[in-house]
């Protein structure tokens, strides 16, 4: 990765050479490295590193922006010149703000060197016991385990200046038999956090109770999602907070701000510096990124007011989720489920897609493990079914909630299992 001093000394040249009202200039570096398995075999190892530097400029509110990956002094003049000749042919843009002013920042611990310096052969080694385990237990073996660093820096000429650097790990198995799979994850900044053993096992745990697997009818049901569907359903949640589109009534939260909207037991937030889902305290411009509470105890409390809509609304800036934190207990799935005394439970949700946007009305399949509970048991297994769910009205039905943990699929996640009544499944399959 790259020091801040040498990233520092770069923006400030490329902003140097730029004529424009305003300059901002970003610079990002990564790395990659992932290892694949597929019928219980390492399939791939691939490895990326990249490194770039963009460049925005604006004369008035006529924006023009451009990149490039050499960072010589002939090469930093040039895409700063291309960015102003853009800028000049462009529309005016009427939410153009001016850059912002230096700041200070808060710290969050997003870099571990361990994770940056993780090798193939380590991810390989991690790999090979689980497929051994797999093996052993008469399972085919699919997934990954990747690892990522990179660095963003970002200056620009009212003499800002701001730099990150983040890691992460992440392990991904499906374990299938010749009529069922199950399927586990393990996210983290710090790779010494994963634990293939245990990560692999529960999969593989999953798969083996998910043979022989029933159809049920189609309709509302009690449903104990575990986190990695919660955090799927999230997500959309999170996408859909934008203020502006809720004002001009092109939203599902249009008019629902301060209002309740979820079961008093539901806190959605972001923090930057949260020490279980750390992440960057700036935004990609440079703007600090404040701890907001989307829901407070049910209620929506902040919409995502961008720099351009707080100024012209009179609300303090939130900036968009950097992360999603959902506040929990410490009740396990497994005491979940001894709550619940008909319902299924559900490993995950994939290929979710938008059926009404205006209800943030969802549709999504389960995958790799669903079952039916009753009695406060987990009895047998089901074939996957199709639902169609407002993940607005999930949160309002929301009756129980377990002990968080970490997704990361999407964004950070540190998220809790949740137990949802009158979930609603809206058909059925042959698999």
């Amino acid at each position: 990765m790259m020091r801040s001093d040498e990233a520092k000394s770069i923006l400030t040249k490329a902003i140097s050479f730029s004529k424009a009202d305003h300059c901002e200039a970003f610079l990002y570096a990564s790395s990659e490295g992932s290892t694949r398995i597929a019928n219980n075999a390492i399939t791939q190892n691939v490895a990326k590193d990249d490194m770039g530097l963009s460049v925005r400029v604006a004369f008035g509110n006529r924006v023009g922006s451009a990149s490039t990956n050499k960072f010589t002094d002939e090469a930093l003049r040039a895409v700063v010149e291309r960015a102003e000749q853009l800028a000049r042919l462009a529309q005016p843009d009427t939410e153009y703000l001016p850059p912002p002013e230096p700041t200070e920042y808060r710290q969050s611990v997003c870099y571990f060197e361990a994770t940056a310096e993780t090798s193939p052969e380590q991810r390989a080694d991690a790999v090979c016991k689980a497929i051994s385990m797999a093996s052993k237990a008469n399972v085919r073996l699919a997934g990954s385990f990747a690892t990522y660093g990179s660095f963003y820096a970002v200056a620009n000429s009212n003499g800002l200046f701001a730099h990150t650097s983040e890691t992460s790990a992440r392990m991904v198995v499906t374990a299938m038999t010749d009529d069922s799979s199950g399927w586990a994850e393990a996210w983290s900044r710090d790779v010494k956090q994963i634990d293939p053993e245990s990560t692999t096992q529960r999969a593989i745990e999953k798969a083996l109770a998910a043979r022989n697997p029933r159809e049920l009818e189609p309709g509302p049901y009690t449903a104990v999602l575990e986190p990695a569907a919660v955090a799927e359903m999230l997500a959309f949640v999170c996408w859909a907070l934008d203020a502006k589109a809720a004002h001009e009534g092109r939203s599902a939260f249009s008019g629902k701000e301060g209002q309740r909207i979820a079961a008093e037991s539901v806190t959605l937030r972001s923090s930057p510096t949260d020490p279980l889902c750390p992440t960057s305290t700036f935004f990609g411009d440079g703007m600090p990124v404040p701890d907001v509470a989307w829901i407070d105890r049910g209620v929506l409390s902040n919409l995502s007011y961008s720099r351009f809509w707080a100024q012209k609304t009179g609300h303090p800036f939130t900036g968009q989720p950097v992360n999603i934190i959902m506040d929990g207990t410490d009740a396990s799935v497994e005491e979940l489920v001894s709550g619940v005394e008909k319902g299924v439970l559900v490993t995950r949700f994939w290929y979710i897609r938008h059926v009404d946007p205006m209800r943030l009305l969802l549709t999504g399949m389960t995958r790799d493990g669903l079952y039916w509970i009753e009695g406060g048991k987990v009895q047998y297994p089901l074939k996957n079914l199709r639902f169609n769910e407002s993940a607005i009205d999930m949160l309002a039905q929301v009756e129980a909630i377990g002990k968080p943990s970490l997704t990361g699929d999407y964004i950070p996640a540190l998220v809790p299992p949740i137990v949802v009544r009158d979930f609603s499944f809206s058909s059925k399959t042959l698999f």
